[in-house]
């Protein structure tokens, strides 16, 4: 009878329960789940951009891709909303006061910050994003070369909504890729970051409409402080990549040693560890990077097949790699920052002596410290072509002419 009765009120509690539902919660159907958040600084203020998926049009676009234009198109499932205020808090608070839902940041994915803002600082911005306990971390961040509203300008025509296009940047290693989380990392660390940036032009799609620009990704910018003191072109943010360890899969020209001419290859495994030194203080730091590589395109008569050649272009692409990393290392302590962190390498290895560097870290890092990058590059595929097909079939042509 007590086991009856024990079960009988455990499955009235049950049904109880299901029927009631949670007290707290915030139904689906009454949410607005910002999926891109834009900020500026504007001569009246701070401007902040949200952009909402639209529930109301996504069935009607659920058999087609992305559409052509910004998100003032009545057939867009994307919207923007825009406020402009003394302070990130009150601009938010404009917003959700303007929506029939509640905001929630869910599925935020991406950050896009303009210049102006950055070149003022991010500190009220990173304290704003900080106190919202629903940020996603993960959230990309980007920078705009100019106005950060010119994204809602461009044509979406490979994703359906325009973040989706920012989230495949990152996620296929097409430019550096750094995130909230890094960010406020950083910020326990000095403040010293890299941020991707986003240009705008006319050059694209042929179906880009008169009043709208191409996106695309196209070097960094470097922060000290969380304030902007320089850029990385294309080239030296590729070498960027190399140092943080976030290169998945990129293509890479190489002078051959035999003719000097060109030979592309695909670098695909690639990983790098950093070590610090400290010797009667003097401080090296090693930068070591590893990775396979394809060969994809040759114009050089060297043959691959041959041990000996094939090692000379390995060696040719390992110097091109140390270039690069030399060149970005030379730009950023130009620019007397640590964007890359590499300060926290001799605080974990040397903690002791760290409290003496650190007042002048930056200052050495520039002028003091050894920074020496070590590439080590395998050829594991040089197609199935063992000379250059104009080299096979132009000869041949002309012995029968």
């Amino acid at each position: 009878m007590k086991a009856a009765r024990r079960f009988a009120f455990t499955l009235l509690i049950g049904v109880f329960l299901l029927q009631t539902g949670c007290w707290s919660a915030v139904e689906l159907n009454e949410r607005a789940f910002a999926r891109v958040m834009l900020i500026d600084q504007m001569e009246e203020g701070i401007e902040l951009t949200l952009g909402f998926p639209l529930p109301n049009r996504l069935p009607s676009q659920a058999g087609g891709g992305g559409g052509g234009g910004g998100g003032n198109s009545e057939n867009e499932p994307f919207t923007y909303v825009t406020k402009t205020s003394s302070n990130l808090a009150d601009a938010y608070r404009q917003i959700q006061t303007d929506l029939p839902r509640r905001i929630t940041f869910g599925q935020l994915r991406n950050i896009v910050i303009g210049r102006h803002l950055a070149e003022n600082g991010l500190e009220s911005f990173v304290d704003f994003m900080a106190r919202i306990p629903n940020i996603h971390i993960n959230a990309n961040l980007f920078m705009t070369e100019g106005r950060v509203m010119q994204i809602t300008k461009f044509p979406v025509l490979f994703e359906k909504f325009p973040t989706d296009i920012l989230a495949r940047y990152a996620k296929n290693q097409l430019t550096v890729t750094v995130t909230m989380k890094d960010l406020l990392d950083s910020l326990y660390h000095g403040g010293d970051f890299v941020v991707p940036l986003l240009v705008f032009g006319r050059q694209g799609t042929t179906e880009v409409k008169p009043d709208e620009k191409w996106m695309s990704t196209n070097g960094a910018a470097l922060l000290r402080s969380g304030r902007l003191v320089g850029t990385l072109t294309s080239e030296e943010s590729r070498g960027a990549m190399w140092i943080m360890g976030k290169v998945e899969n990129t293509e890479v020209d190489v002078a051959s040693p035999a003719d000097g001419k060109n030979i592309s290859f695909f670098i695909e495994s690639a990983g790098t560890r950093i070590r610090s030194e400290l010797s009667g203080g003097h401080i090296r730091i090693h930068i070591t990077c590893k990775g396979d590589a394809r060969a994809i395109l040759s114009n050089s008569n060297i043959n691959l097949t041959d041990p000996r050649q094939l090692r000379q272009v390995e060696r040719a692409l390992e110097n091109e790699l140390k270039e690069r990393i030399r060149m970005t290392i030379e730009k950023v302590g130009q620019s007397r920052t640590d964007a890359f962190q590499l300060g926290r390498y001799v605080e974990w290895r040397y903690p002791r002596q760290w409290n003496s560097i650190q007042p002048e870290w930056r200052r050495r890092l520039a002028t003091d410290v050894e920074v020496e990058p070590h590439v080590k590059i395998r050829i594991i595929s040089f197609g199935g072509a063992r000379k250059p097909e104009w080299n096979r079939i132009i000869p041949n042509r002309g012995a029968t002419s």
